[in-house]
């Protein structure tokens, strides 16, 4: 860099008055070399940076009376996606013609189109057997065309335009003194059109010799002037090289790391952040590990390319508005988008925690209409009960809530205006104004960064607006909004006073800053794979010619360009990598340019990559900077760490989870997995005749006693939100209550017509019963989408014709008598049960429909809707499992006073598609009742005992709620065996008795 300011310097000496120009290849780059020569002490009068761009804008603003807009890129994808989807929706494509039109294609093209444009070609002079096919020849010559009768048809004005326009009133006869960076990066028309503005003298500033690599071949006007050399200069020719310069060589375990390493080196230097600048070679994950990592230590931080918006405030706000649309403003949607932090509901909103828990209470589930309908109802009646007899504390309470619950349905009103129907075709000009009414009225800002983020976006949004209109579906809708607006990175800006300074490598040439920091060296990253652009081929870039670079070449260039970022350091180098590889679980190798380093640094010219890793300069970051550092310390070992009494101390949660762990490594069984004491006068059925069971617990105890516990005794209970699903409108338990809904209906209007089921006579009236109380339900539970609805709607009228055909055969020896015959709930007396031993407990239930025999015996039918996979006619209980038979047939005999042995069979009876109307019959005999009797004695002894083990089958985890709780997982198999032979776990041993029953 001192060479290029001392060349500088001396122009504005010769020059002091005159317009002086720098044309460089950002305006970033400018900035830099400007401040390097102020930094030193000289005085810049009338020196300016401009890029090409620049001066071809203000050449025709000077010389031209068109009148033309800038096509800015944003628009230029848009107009780009609109052609694409024109051609294939005209069916005009040969070549891609199976290719989905998405936004990343769109933006692909256009890029594809920018540079075949800048590169001087148009639709008439493009060569299509320039490509690897006549047929993409053709489709890309389509394309451009398409393109160019879009750009007029819309008076814009695009770069190749531009610097076309700007080519044909270009003149040389300005007094300004031009100033050349040395290695621009120019396409075709840009440097055509330098040429024919630059007059026969100009500058060029010098970059510092490289030896020991070949200088990529440049055209004159891209060429390298050279300056003075540095001791860097000779980094891959060591055997010149007089001294070993001052380098450091760092590596970490993960990225994270290999970032803390530095800002480390940072801190314990004492560096001046203004003074330091890192280089990246790999925009992710090292922006987003530095941006996060400066964010929690309050650094003041610069990016030179910006950061994604998806960091801001305002990205995560669209990001999950966007989510929330998607699944048709569900409320599980909703609540992850007030949890996200970035939505600010407005004045007098209530407490996050309350506005989620009406949210819940109003079962809504999803749909727009559903907010508001659920929301009323909820309005009406807590007004009804605030107009009742209510004591003041309640009515506090109650007021409180009606106030809340109407503020919520006022502000669900006033943004439901604004936000689209999402369960059909959207248009796209509707959905980005959606987009900006809630980002400037709800999105939340807490940083200047927030609020550059939020400007940035609208200003994207308002200059997309006229060119949308498109009618598309929700996928292609989302999709679309989330390219345009999420894709964008903000906050860029130069090194600042007072800031680390962050930046890509490449544009890191004119850094003036003493210390320099580059992160990501290894060999994945740096040069990088050179792949294909299977748009636009190597082998068509060169047919096409016009110096079209070729991506071969771009490896050697990334090299070169490194290498001059660190021969014009100012002052120390540090390079680093990251050694292991987290996804793969792999170690890394540096990038050869590290070797490099380590050569110079050690004098050791001839080092391997061997050497290099077990070489005492090679520092590796392990430090501990956070808490979060301290445990991955821990977790990274390959030896088994011992934490001091000190740490435990501070961490008593930790300690009673390792306590735990250690008591369920041993063989006996134990608190931590199950063993409880409790008071049986409370929770044994038997002594509390408050307390009743119904079939379901039981089944859940035989089941597994560990899950018993959890629901009945600690009560806990999964959060159970109505999930939207695109796929599936019903949830299997609501289908169920539907079909049961149903058939109940049905039966009920057949007995009072006294009537027997008839596939000919009642079809016609079991199907308007189901299309009734299907339109009642799709009141209840929003449908996702009209496919899915009529999808699941023809599943259901289905099953009601198997249960109508089955009904027709199995009427001729039953009559049913009793449907959804309920007792001990909804003011019923419960039933009792006598067990062998005597003492009695009380039951609860629902029994679907009672049928009676011609001779006068009894039939329990229980309606199931799933699969038939659990049940076999040789295991009745099915290890406890399958209780529910049996006890109703006792609950119905005790409840209608009839003789035992009334009932003689009960059925589980799969009247479905999928169970295709199978019976599983159980025989009530004296055997079954016997051992089910058995059963239930035992069952009740484990709650007595307060010995709630674990299943020892791990089927019945398949889909329990509690399997993040329990962790059965983690347990031996040979220790929980074990476990459960424990001498005094009576309990236990009564719960293996119960699993013996088939």
């Amino acid at each position: 860099m001192k060479t290029t300011v001392n060349y500088l310097k001396d122009i504005c000496h010769k020059h002091p008055t005159a317009e002086k120009i720098i044309i460089v290849d950002s305006y970033a780059i400018g900035e830099q070399i400007i401040n390097g020569l102020v930094k030193e002490g000289n005085e810049v009068i009338n020196l300016k940076r401009k890029t090409v761009r620049e001066i071809a804008l203000e050449h025709i603003e000077l010389h031209s009376d068109k009148h033309f807009d800038y096509l800015e890129n944003a628009v230029g994808i848009q107009l780009m996606y609109s052609i694409l989807k024109d051609i294939m929706k005209k069916a005009s494509f040969s070549y891609f013609t199976d290719l989905e039109i998405t936004p990343s294609f769109s933006r692909a093209m256009f890029e594809t189109i920018q540079k075949l444009r800048l590169a001087g070609f148009t639709s008439t002079t493009m060569k299509k057997d320039a490509f690897i096919t006549l047929e993409k020849g053709d489709d890309i010559h389509l394309i451009l065309k398409k393109y160019e009768e879009t750009l007029i048809a819309y008076r814009l004005m695009d770069n190749a335009d531009l610097f076309q326009h700007a080519l044909e009133i270009s003149n040389n006869s300005s007094s300004t003194i031009f100033i050349l960076q040395s290695n621009l990066s120019l396409s075709y028309l840009e440097e055509t059109f330098l040429k024919s503005l630059l007059p026969e003298k100009s500058y060029k500033l010098p970059l510092t010799k490289l030896y020991g690599v070949s200088t990529p071949n440049y055209s004159p006007i891209r060429s390298i002037s050279w300056g003075d050399e540095s001791v860097y200069s000779y980094l891959y020719d060591l055997e010149r090289a007089s001294c070993n310069g001052e380098i450091s060589l760092i590596t970490g375990k993960t990225e994270e790391m290999e970032v803390k390493g530095i800002i480390h080196r940072i801190r314990e230097q004492g560096k001046s952040l203004d003074e330091c600048t890192i280089f990246y070679t790999s925009t992710l994950p090292y922006v987003t590990i530095i941006y996060q990592l400066t964010q929690k230590l309050d650094l003041p931080v610069t990016f030179g390319e910006g950061i994604p918006v998806s960091y801001t405030s305002t990205g995560r706000f669209i990001s999950s508005l966007l989510n929330w649309m998607k699944e048709q403003y569900s409320v599980k949607g909703l609540i992850e988008f007030i949890n996200d932090g970035s939505l600010n509901l407005g004045v007098g909103a209530p407490s996050k925690t309350v506005f989620i828990k009406i949210l819940r209470d109003a079962q809504i589930g999803w749909n727009k209409g559903r907010y508001l309908s659920q929301l009323d109802k909820q309005i009406l009646q807590l007004n009804d009960k605030l107009t009742g007899d209510v004591d003041n504390n309640k009515k506090e309470y109650l007021e409180k809530h009606y106030n809340n619950t109407v503020w919520m349905y006022q502000w669900f009103t006033k943004v439901f205006k604004k936000l689209p129907n999402t369960d059909g075709i959207i248009n796209t000009k509707d959905l980005i104004d959606a987009v900006r009414f809630m980002v400037t009225n709800y999105c939340r800002m807490s940083s200047l960064q927030d609020e550059a983020a939020k400007t940035a976006i609208m200003e994207e949004v308002d200059k997309l607006k006229p060119y949308l209109n498109e009618e598309l579906n929700p996928y292609e809708s989302f999709e679309k909004i989330q390219d345009m607006l999420l894709t964008m990175s903000v906050n860029q800006s130069g090194p600042k006073p007072g800031h680390l300074h962050v930046s890509n490598y490449k544009k890191g040439i004119y850094n003036n800053r003493k210390n320099m920091y580059i992160v990501g060296l290894d060999n994945r990253k740096f040069p990088g794979t050179i792949t294909e652009d299977p748009l636009l081929l190597d082998k068509e870039r060169k047919n096409l010619g016009n110096k079209f670079p070729l991506l071969r070449e771009s490896g050697l260039e990334k090299q070169y360009t490194m290498l001059q970022v660190i021969a014009n350091a100012q002052g120390p180098i540090t390079v680093s990598y990251c050694n292991f590889d987290i996804n793969n679980n792999r170690t890394v190798s540096p990038a050869h340019l590290f070797l490099q380093c380590y050569r110079m640094k050690t004098g050791n010219i001839n080092g391997d990559f061997k050497e290099l890793i077990q070489s005492n300069s090679l520092e590796r970051y392990a430090d501990i900077m956070d808490e979060h550092d301290y445990w991955n310390c821990y977790l990274s070992s390959d030896e088994k760490q011992v934490l001091d009494d000190e740490l435990l101390a501070n961490y008593t949660n930790l300690l009673e989870g390792m306590r735990g762990d250690d008591k369920r490594s041993e063989e006996e069984f134990s608190v931590y997995d199950g063993l409880i004491h409790l008071n049986p006068e409370h929770f044994d059925p038997r002594s509390n005749k408050e307390k009743t069971m119904s079939a379901g617990k039981l089944e859940l105890l035989a089941q597994c006693p560990y899950a018993f516990f959890l629901q009945e005794i600690l009560r806990i209970r999964p959060i159970e939100d109505l999930s939207y699903d695109a796929n599936t409108w019903l949830d299997a338990a609501t289908r169920g209550s539907l079909l049961h809904n149903i058939f109940e209906t049905f039966y009920k209007e057949l007995k009072e017509l006294n009537e027997k089921p008839s596939t000919e006579l009642h079809e016609e009236k079991i199907l308007t019963i189901a299309k009734n109380l299907i339109s009642k339900q799709k009141e209840i539970v929003p449908t996702p989408n009209e496919r899915v609805f009529n999808k699941e709607v023809i599943d259901i009228l289905q099953c009601c014709k198997i249960f109508l055909k089955e009904e027709e055969d199995y009427c001729k020896d039953y009559d049913p008598e009793h449907f959804e015959y309920t007792f001990g709930m909804e003011g019923f007396p419960p039933a009792e049960i006598t067990l062998p031993s005597g003492e009695s407990f009380l039951v609860s239930g629902k029994i679907d429909r009672v049928d009676r025999s011609m001779d006068g015996h009894y039939h329990i039918l229980d309606y199931k809707t799933g699969s038939t996979y659990n049940y076999h006619d040789t295991k009745p209980f099915k290890g406890g499992r399958q209780l529910q038979h049996f006890i109703y047939a006792l609950a119905i005999e005790q409840h209608l006073q009839l003789s035992e042995g009334s009932v003689l069979e009960s059925s589980y009876y799969f009247p479905t598609v999928k169970g295709l109307g199978e019976r599983y019959t159980r025989k009530q005999d004296e055997t079954v009742r016997a051992n089910g009797l058995d059963i239930l004695e035992k069952l009740i002894d484990v709650i007595k005992h307060g010995h709630f083990t674990m299943t020892d089958d791990e089927n019945d985890c398949k889909f329990c709620n509690f399997k993040s709780v329990c962790r059965k997982e983690s347990y031996d198999k040979g220790i929980f065996d074990k476990k459960q032979m424990t001498e005094d776990a009576i309990g236990v041993r009564k719960f293996k008795g119960v699993r013996a029953y088939d």
